[in-house]
């Protein structure tokens, strides 16, 4: 028995489909409902697509044995990122790379620097200007680069800063949806593909400069580079200059652009609700004007206010696996090679589990607790994002800096596409500035 015998809603989705999906995943709400609430079969791309549609399908996939799983699109992840990249690793390879990240990225490792992000904030806020409209995301992607340069490059000139910040924008401008989503595309006759590759050579270029600049200096460990240039593998050895450049893409791609964009919907989502950030503001007014960052977690209604917004405006619409031998999921048999999705987007708007999900309500994670495969913004099992509690801390940090100090509010509506592998806003968030506030 097969799986798309027992799901009478198997939908074979032709291109302008399938284009649909990629630019709007949220369709796949309407066009998968049938008996079966916690699984759908799709086929496009000459492959079968299990989706897995509610916490409890989520929780199936993800508590299976990771032994059992390839890493999915691992064709497309290989060809942008690398073939020895955190993202197409399976097995003990990827347990050790993960492992290798881990106390690096973790949030405890980084809530010593919660001034600097303070800073980095208030840097980029100065260009605000009252009366001006503008697109919030620039400056949030902007705040975001320069965590990036300061806790994982551990760059602090002002020369190598801006022609790394040139390099890695140039590079997020050119990961169009049609080379990550078709990977046959992937071929130095399509213009989008070279436009990848001439951009990741120049930002291969930077980081040798970077790295080349750490060795001949003193190795410091307290940031993301430094923690790679020291480590060792299982033999000992020190992984290779080309290992350590893969590895920063996938920080970037991973960590640079998700958290940005959340930045930016979680401004859009406050300039649309001043009864939101007037409640916010009263919380953060119980630290006093200047607070620790660090105390900054332990406040239950921003924690909401963000957690509502990436509830609401997922950056990754959806996380797969691929098992390499044959699954039961639910009493449903899986074949090997059969990709599983879970739909992040799909679970985050489900009526049974977030009543009116099409609402920003950041109550609802103040009235009760949600698990992690009802919640589950930054994936889930073995391939869960390992810069989550760090996008997190940034995230408090930034928003509770914006809301103490600017009032702003949305100028136009905007709404969520996929930009690449991760959505974001069409427009960019416009967001009036009014002025600062005296605090």
């Amino acid at each position: 028995m097969t799986i798309a015998s027992i799901l009478p809603q198997t939908k074979s989705l032709n291109p302008l489909q399938q284009w649909k999906y990629f630019n709007n995943p949220r369709i796949i709400l309407d066009w998968s409902r049938g008996p079966d609430q916690n699984l759908a079969l799709y086929h496009f791309q000459g492959r079968d697509y299990v989706i897995a549609k509610t916490p409890k399908a989520a929780q199936a996939v993800f508590t299976a044995d990771p032994d059992f799983y390839d890493a999915f699109w691992k064709e497309s992840f290989a060809g942008m990122n690398g073939e020895g990249s955190l993202w197409v690793l399976v097995g003990d390879k990827h347990r050790r790379e993960r492992q290798l990240f881990a106390p690096a990225v973790h949030a405890s490792h980084f809530r010593a620097y919660g001034d600097a992000i303070r800073d980095l904030t208030r840097s980029n806020l100065e260009k605000w200007r009252p009366g001006e409209t503008i697109r919030a995301i620039d400056t949030t992607l902007s705040i975001s680069l320069d965590i990036i340069m300061r806790l994982v490059f551990g760059v602090e000139d002002e020369a190598p800063i801006q022609e790394g910040r040139k390099v890695i924008s140039a590079l997020t401008a050119t990961a169009h949806p049609l080379i990550v989503f078709f990977p046959k595309l992937q071929r130095s006759w399509f213009p989008l593909w070279q436009r990848y590759v001439k951009a990741k050579a120049d930002l291969y270029a930077w980081m040798d400069k970077v790295i080349t600049a750490r060795r001949l200096g003193s190795e410091n460990t307290q940031d993301v580079l430094g923690y790679l240039i020291s480590a060792r593998d299982e033999e000992g050895n020190p992984y290779n200059d080309a290992h350590i450049r893969n590895e920063l893409l996938s920080i970037l791609t991973a960590g640079h652009v998700t958290t940005g964009t959340a930045l930016a919907w979680e401004l859009y989502e406050l300039g649309r609700h001043p009864e939101v950030v007037d409640k916010l503001r009263k919380e953060l007014g119980t630290l006093g004007p200047e607070p620790d960052p660090v105390s900054l977690l332990q406040l239950p209604y921003l924690a909401a206010v963000c957690n509502e917004t990436i509830r609401l405006h997922p950056i990754l619409a959806e996380c797969a696996r691929v098992p390499m031998r044959a699954m039961d999921v639910l009493g449903h048999k899986i074949s090997p090679g059969q990709a599983l999705v879970v739909s992040i987007v799909g679970i985050h708007h489900d009526p049974a589990t977030y009543p009116e999900p099409d609402q920003f309500i950041p109550e609802r994670f103040i009235e009760r607790s949600y698990d992690k495969f009802e919640f589950l913004p930054f994936g889930g099992g073995h391939r869960r994002c390992l810069g989550a509690g760090l996008a997190e801390y940034s995230m408090r940090i930034v928003l509770a800096e914006v809301v103490q100090h600017w009032e702003f509010e949305t100028a136009a509506e905007d709404y969520d596409i996929r930009h690449d592998l991760a959505m974001g806003p069409k427009n960019g968030v416009l967001l009036h500035i009014k002025g600062r506030r005296q605090v």
